[in-house]
């Protein structure tokens, strides 16, 4: 159905009669939610003067003759107007308990659209209308998981940011989507804290201080968490201490590559980090040992060692069990969780860590080192730590 000069008369007729009070926001889609355009309220939601009220009705007009006839003018956080320029009528919608359950899919999210819709938004989960829609449904419902799984890690740095802000280290971040995520975790659990990102790739780097800029220029309640990101590898990131303003309260390192992932807990052993949180990825590095010593491998297990794909999978898992065993050796209290579901990812691990009590005798690790040897592997996180303490290579 085409706009028609009586449908686009009713159109500004709807605009005007409902935006005198000012508006916050206006969006221009097409039918499909695709292509959208997005003017923000040059009054900040106070009452428009006639020309800006002129400049939004000539703006609604061409965006609904260009084909973006759903049109959505948020008045405030619970109120918007929502226009179909083929027809000119519109509609007031409040966000209430039940839309917002809708969203929400029922269920008591850690992420509630009013309160994180600003973090919603930036990390294009929530429209900038203020939906959901089904194709980010799946994602919205991961990164509240995440939260979910940050809670007790939150409550266990509680006493600590009563003396002074949190201060996080996200190795690997990048996109920097759960830096963000993890920013409004502790935001939402009222725990003010410094985050600070690290990667190697300039452009994201890049893109997560645009987006924390973006995100610093939205007033919000609770917490103050501040963000900054760095250029550097994660084996070099020893520095970023320094931004911080001292050691780490909390590591991260979510889906860093193969070995980055033993760099990234070699830091935080190293610092006595109170917390720490680890989805390892592309355990490579243990099945290249194995491959190179099949006889070891083949009193364990023939077929192990004659499949790749056994192989494989039995190399990291044995990775992700050793790193388990080095953090309890040295006094963190570890939780293997299932990070998302296996269905988007088979890479779906999460290690949460807490440390219980730091234990500096790097001879406790020992053990593990004999065990390793026994099948011809040496994981780089354990060569690190032995080779700071210098130790000598373990006899099986």
């Amino acid at each position: 159905m085409p706009v028609t000069k009586r449908s686009l008369s009713q159109l500004r007729h709807t605009v005007s009669r409902h935006l005198r009070r000012g508006f916050v926001r206006a969006v221009f889609s097409r039918p499909g939610g695709e292509d959208d355009e997005r003017v923000e309220g040059a009054t900040g939601g106070a009452p428009p003067d006639a020309a800006a009220l002129a400049e939004l009705l000539a703006r609604s007009t061409a965006a609904a003759e260009a084909g973006r006839v759903k049109q959505t003018f948020v008045i405030d956080e619970r109120t918007r107007v929502v226009v179909d320029a083929r027809h000119g009528g519109g509609k007031l919608v409040t966000v209430d308990d039940a839309r917002a359950s809708k969203q929400m899919g029922g269920k008591a999210r850690a992420l509630h659209p009013e309160r994180s819709g600003a973090l919603l938004q930036l990390i294009g989960i929530m429209n900038p209308d203020g939906t959901i829609s089904a194709k980010h449904a799946k994602k919205y419902k991961q990164v509240s998981h995440f939260v979910e799984l940050c809670r007790p890690i939150c409550d266990a740095l509680a006493q600590r940011a009563e003396a002074a802000p949190l201060r996080v280290l996200d190795l690997g971040c990048g996109n920097g989507y759960l830096t963000f995520v993890l920013a409004e975790a502790l935001r939402l659990a009222e725990l003010p804290a410094v985050v600070h990102g690290v990667d190697l790739r300039t452009d994201v780097i890049e893109r997560c201080r645009e987006r924390a800029a973006v995100l610093a220029a939205t007033p919000q309640p609770g917490a103050a968490v501040s963000l900054s990101f760095l250029c550097t590898s994660i084996a070099d990131s020893g520095g970023a201490a320094a931004l911080l303003g001292g050691a780490p309260d909390l590591v991260m390192a979510l889906h860093a590559c193969d070995t980055a992932t033993c760099d990234a807990l070699a830091l935080a052993i190293e610092a006595a980090a109170p917390a720490i949180l680890v989805a390892p990825c592309c355990q490579h590095e243990l099945a290249g040992q194995l491959e190179r010593d099949k006889d070891t491998l083949r009193t364990l297990s023939p077929a192990i060692a004659s499949q790749g794909l056994l192989r494989q999978d039995f190399a990291a898992t044995l990775t992700d069990a050793l790193r388990v065993e080095i953090l309890t050796a040295l006094g963190w209290s570890v939780d293997v969780l299932e990070f998302v579901d296996d269905s988007h990812t088979p890479k779906n691990l999460l290690l949460r860590a807490r440390l219980v009590h730091a234990v500096r005798d790097r001879s406790v690790l020992e053990p593990i080192a004999r065990r390793c040897a026994s099948l011809g592997v040496m994981p780089r996180l354990l060569q690190r730590l032995r080779a700071s303490a210098g130790l000598t290579p373990p006899m099986p």
